[in-house]
């Protein structure tokens, strides 16, 4: 069987295992994944090679890493993730979703969007959850693992690394991060890059290389305003005007896409939004806030959050003037005359409203926060919440009690890493990327370079680019940083494995549709990828 097809026939028994985003199956499969590898020959005879490391979450997912030794100390991880994400937009299909073959044999064309339908009617595309993100990645890597393992004799080194929770925080990535730089410490490994395979094309692109990660940023912007009863509105300003405004300025605005080498990032859009408001009354909310999703490039967390406090500032002008209108509007056609508050509306970093505490209470403030974090992330409270109720908590300490608007960042936390063709390594992929292409072309194979995967991947933590800068930002706005998140900086640092993702081709991420393309994922990916690990390892290259 070649390899290619014992790929496939593994993806197929992974999807059995349901492995949703923080799900029992999450925990299944990466101990399942890890009994195929202990089972090998290889394994057997050097069990410190290969690792299961437990983290200390519900359902017990778990860190998969192996490490096949040749000769000399370069070494090409191999990262995927075995975690994918949940069912519900199946409808009728839902039973189904897990069952590839069979979902694929009951589904009707002329239910099907066109693009769905043409590709179903032609007997090369498969349908299912987690069949092109990543199962069929994931798969792929294991049997080129097991080819390596059995040869015995090459150039370098191979490190298989699966993850789970990639879908969600990308917890699992975050601790695999130390799993890899221990076996760099104890076999002196020198990363050559770190080898991705996640699916490609489901941007409407053909078929692409890419050698670098796209960055993500969750800024949540809370909006504390003056609580007033509905039947006294003029006396306080409702949080929901000035968050009106600020999601008007920010949702979709192109001045918050990033670019770099000629490549754009799509604008921020809302992903989560509430009030602070604890069950129904007449009265307006303490507290209104949004999360924005924000793709970065090329700029760094300092640029972004400067950005923002722009625009905040440009929505908290704009709530006032629209409160202003209001009451004059009202006055007129009431013939009353109001006694108005004096409404002026702060705008803050977390950092500022931290500093601002601390300056008010001393270090005890402090050790306070610390450890209501702390007691929120035992609890389970998820990570965007518990930061909401993170600078919630602070703001009770501010000298300051009128309205403003707090610029926070939530977990999780991507930067964008790239080629830039300044170091050896880097220019090493570089010279792997043109041959492959070569041999691309050979095989009849138009394969694009690409300098970003967009939509973000766990390829963001396996080096760490403008750290000065990075670092200092996040530490001062980040309420969870070191309260809950955590993410191993100078390990990540050390690592320094430049970026590269070949998978297969796919259409539909994360919807009812989703599909892999048999014949290029069976007949072609495995020999790409074959000659991209060949080169990568070749001390004359």
């Amino acid at each position: 069987m070649s390899l290619g097809d014992k790929a496939w026939q593994l993806m197929l028994d992974l999807t059995k295992f349901h492995s949703i985003s923080q799900s029992p199956g999450e925990g299944r499969i990466a101990r399942y994944i890890h009994s195929l590898l202990a089972d090998l020959t290889y394994f057997q005879m050097h069990p410190d090679h290969l690792r299961l490391e437990s983290i200390a979450a519900p359902n017990e997912p778990a860190v998969v890493a192996a490490l096949v030794r040749g000769r000399g100390p370069t070494c090409v991880i191999l990262l995927n993730h075995h975690d994918v994400v949940d069912i519900e937009d199946y409808g009728v299909y839902k039973d189904l979703a897990f069952s590839p073959l069979e979902l694929t044999g009951s589904l009707d064309p002329a239910s099907l969007p066109a693009a769905a339908a043409q590709d179903l009617r032609s007997g090369d595309w498969v349908f299912g959850r987690g069949t092109m993100d990543m199962l069929y990645g994931l798969a792929l890597q294991l049997v080129l693992t097991e080819a390596k393992a059995a040869s015995g004799d090459f150039d370098g080194n191979i490190l298989f690394v699966s993850v789970p929770d990639e879908e969600n925080t990308s917890l699992g990535m975050r601790h695999a991060i130390k799993v890899i730089r221990g076996f760099q410490r104890e076999y002196d490994l020198d990363f050559a890059s770190a080898v991705n395979c996640e699916p490609h094309g489901y941007d409407g692109h053909g078929h692409v290389i890419q050698t670098g990660s796209d960055g993500k940023l969750l800024p949540l912007i809370c909006c504390f305003g003056q609580e007033t009863h509905a039947g006294a509105l003029y006396d306080g300003l409702n949080p929901y005007l000035l968050l009106a405004e600020v999601i008007r300025l920010l949702e979709l605005n192109p001045e918050l896409s990033d670019s770099c080498v000629g490549e754009y990032t799509y604008p921020p859009t809302v992903l989560k939004g509430g009030d602070l408001k604890k069950g129904y009354n007449v009265s307006t909310p303490p507290a209104a806030w949004a999360c924005f999703n924000i793709f970065t490039l090329g700029a760094t967390p300092q640029e972004i959050m400067a950005k923002l406090v722009h625009l905040c500032r440009q929505a908290a002008a704009n709530g006032v003037a629209s409160f202003h209108r209001s009451v004059a509007a009202w006055q007129s056609i009431s013939g009353t005359n109001l006694t108005l508050p004096e409404i002026q509306p702060q705008v803050l970093t977390f950092s500022d409203l931290w500093q601002q505490c601390l300056i008010a209470h001393g270090k005890s403030f402090a050790a306070q926060i610390h450890d209501f974090a702390a007691q929120g992330a035992i609890k389970g409270i998820d990570m965007q919440h518990l930061t909401l109720e993170l600078i919630q908590r602070v703001q009770q300490y501010s000298p300051h009690d009128g309205p403003k608007i707090v610029i926070a960042l939530a977990p999780p936390f991507y930067p964008p890493v790239r080629n830039r063709r300044q170091t050896e390594k880097e220019l090493k992929v570089m010279a792997a990327v043109g041959a492959l292409q070569q041999q691309a072309k050979i095989a009849g194979v138009d394969l694009s370079h690409g300098e970003y995967h967009r939509g973000i991947s766990d390829l963001s933590y396996c080096l760490l680019q403008d750290a000065g800068e990075v670092v200092e930002t996040l530490k001062a706005n980040c309420p969870l940083w070191d309260r809950g998140y955590h993410l191993p900086l100078e390990d990540l640092a050390a690592l320094d494995a430049p970026a590269v993702n070949l998978g297969p081709w796919g259409r539909d991420l994360h919807k009812s549709t989703e599909r892999i393309h048999g014949p290029f994922a069976r007949e072609t990916l495995p020999h790409l990828l074959q000659y991209l690990l060949s080169y990568l390892l070749d001390s004359e290259n």
